[in-house]
């Protein structure tokens, strides 16, 4: 615990390191110490946030003119709180409102990482799940905090106590702790504070900074805010109430536009309620019942995008003007600052159902003549999304997905797009949203015509998206009935979560498809 106190000074920039804000190592030869970012091999291996559990040589006193890293023997108590700090730093878009679920997150961090954390030293057993949820139980309260203990209402997800405090700082205060009652079995003294009073006492004295030892709340507005533990225990449970959890949406935020709607006046909308309320005498008392909540569309969102001032560009003909025409110069993304070329792939050889049933329409109809001559199959065209490609598409979505949708952002980044093109006519599309994270990119559409699918169209786009994506991760969400997830799983995406209820936000009540989700993720 002394080492918190001690002031350590790196040996390469000169500058103090600081618990919780600006740690390090030190080397078990020269005694000195070296910040986690002047390393010279740019980090520790594995790379996982927070990960300073290591047996040190700097690269001075190493006998191979590189540094060396040992990994330590790990507890079960460095590694969950490991895997909580790493995934709230780097994963957060996991979980909820900072809590993550034990099996499919925590566990699943723990099974990915296992030889980064555990080389030689422990073996899986066939109950070491069962281990992490009893571990997590057992800590509860004063290293992580429960969802059930909060308005978040989850039991199964779990966040850490102090998310500012650091693994190497939570693990050695609470080694103080379990000192100090060792020492207190051995004379046979009775214990006078709790150790969750004691946890926090000893963190208080070696973090003089009182922003990072605030514990995590979460309060009604699903936000996290930082307050005293105490508030969280003598709140009053019953007025809470835990409320849907909504991810964010996907979609742009139209609030934002300058575009105005007809707002259309209460009475008219609900007629029946405002003449039953006129009815009622202002002096007479009446209870008014509970009326479920109707659920309405957003108006600034539920609408077709698909004429666009974009549509509208000025061409040469009605029909280039309607069906787009086809580039041969190079493209500039906006977003990498490279040329594109017009094309990705022109593919002779695939031919789809609808292809098969019109040349089978055509044969049938031309039998009585004999002259006829079945026409030449045009390609399929695989490109780069352009500008006229974007009315089509915006139709393609309101009428197959959700109303709502505008990919015109996608013309940020052409080069995480493809389009499946019959000509002129659009017959798939997928897009990618690169860097939704530092090492993870996010399939966001991926369409394919009816008629046009099961012939590799599909196959191929999502192929072109994860080239694009080399060195990073690809996540991307699936609904549980749709069968489009065994084309995922050849590609090596595994579901990392179930999340419910996920399309709910999107779909009316009267569509039938599921609206729970699969989470999806190829590990690069």
């Amino acid at each position: 615990m002394d080492d918190l106190l001690t002031v350590k000074t790196c040996k390469y920039c000169q500058e103090n390191l600081q618990p919780c804000l600006n740690e390090g190592l030190i080397c078990c030869v020269c005694q000195q110490n070296v910040h986690a970012k002047c390393i010279k091999r740019g980090s520790v291996p594995g790379g996982l946030e927070g990960d300073l559990f290591f047996i040190y040589t700097c690269q001075e006193c190493s006998d191979t003119d590189s540094e060396k890293f040992i990994r330590q023997k790990l507890s079960w108590l460095q590694a969950l709180v490991l895997a909580l700090y790493h995934l709230q730093m780097k994963n957060g878009g996991l979980g909820r409102n900072g809590f993550f679920h034990w099996r499919h997150h925590i566990v699943a961090f723990l099974d990915r990482n296992w030889e980064i954390l555990f080389p030689n030293d422990k073996q899986k057993k066939k109950k070491w799940m069962g281990t992490v949820s009893g571990r997590l139980s057992h800590y509860s309260g004063y290293l992580v905090l429960s969802g059930s203990k909060t308005v978040f209402n989850k039991p199964a997800w779990w966040t850490l106590m102090y998310p500012r405090i650091t693994p190497l700082v939570l693990s050695t205060v609470y080694n103080a702790v379990a000192l100090e009652k060792q020492k207190l079995k051995m004379k046979n003294e009775k214990k006078t504070s709790s150790d969750i009073v004691q946890f926090k006492e000893l963190l208080n004295q070696y973090i003089k900074d009182s922003t990072l030892t605030q514990p995590v709340d979460l309060t009604n507005n699903g936000t996290i805010e930082f307050q005293n533990i105490q508030d969280i225990e003598d709140s009053d449970k019953k007025s809470y109430k835990s409320n849907g959890v909504k991810r964010k949406s996907l979609l742009p935020n139209y609030r934002e536009n300058s575009k105005k709607l007809i707002k259309l006046a209460e009475k008219k909308i609900f007629p029946a309620l405002s003449n039953e309320t006129h009815a009622i005498p202002v002096q007479v008392p009446v209870e008014q019942p509970v009326r479920e909540s109707i659920k309405l569309l957003d108006p600034m969102c539920h609408y077709n995008t698909s004429l666009n001032n974009i549509s509208r560009l000025k061409m040469a003909s009605l029909a280039v003007k309607l069906t787009g025409g086809i580039r041969k110069e190079l493209i500039l993304s906006p977003y990498s600052g490279i040329y594109l070329r017009p094309y990705i792939r022109r593919d002779q050889e695939t031919f789809p159902h609808w292809l098969k049933l019109m040349a089978e329409l055509q044969i049938a109809t031309n039998l009585s003549n004999v002259s006829f001559v079945l026409p030449t199959r045009a390609p399929l065209d695989f490109t780069y999304v352009q500008p006229e490609h974007i009315p089509a598409i915006n139709s393609l979505c309101n009428l197959f997905f959700w109303p709502g949708i505008d990919l015109t952002e996608s013309l940020q980044y052409p080069d995480y797009s493809c389009v499946a093109l019959y000509k002129r006519l659009i017959v798939g599309f997928a897009f990618l949203v690169p860097d939704v994270q530092h090492t993870e990119n996010y399939v966001s559409f991926m369409f394919t015509r009816p008629g046009w699918r099961n012939c590799g169209i599909a196959k191929f786009m999502l192929y072109h998206l994860i080239q694009t994506s080399v060195g990073k991760d690809v996540t991307l969400h699936v609904a549980i009935d749709n069968p489009a997830l065994f084309l995922y799983q050849k590609f090596g995406f595994k579901v990392e979560n179930v999340i419910l209820d996920f399309y709910d936000k999107y779909f009316r009540n009267d569509i039938r498809g599921s609206k729970h989700a699969f989470l999806c993720r190829l590990e690069r």
